[in-house]
């Protein structure tokens, strides 16, 4: 059985899709527990134990390498009356940044 280019371009591109979707969600995973931890570290509760993919992009690391950075928002409250926003970055498997807006302290 002989595969046509088109039909390898196909499943060149649902793989990638697949892979996409799979890296992802570990990606989410992990700054969901990094923000879970840097939040707790600071006195403060991150809300709906979830965070958000916001924008995904091509940057380079300290060496050079082209990697995916994924940037996250998450919100978090202090004296459990207000929301207030927060942000983290991921850049390739390593967590880059994570920022809490201004917030009141309980």
């Amino acid at each position: 059985m002989y595969y046509s280019l088109s039909d390898l371009l196909w499943l060149f591109l649902l793989a990638l899709g697949a892979w996409y979707f799979w890296a992802g969600m570990a990606a989410k995973e992990q700054v969901r527990r990094a923000a879970t931890e840097h939040c707790r570290q600071l006195g403060v509760q991150l809300l709906d134990d979830t965070v958000a993919l916001v924008r995904t992009r091509l940057k380079r690391d300290s060496r050079g390498q082209v990697r995916l950075q994924r940037s996250y928002e998450f919100e978090f409250t202090s004296t459990g009356e207000h929301r207030y926003a927060g942000i983290a970055v991921l850049h390739g498997r390593r967590i880059a940044q994570i920022q809490l807006s201004p917030h009141h302290l309980a």
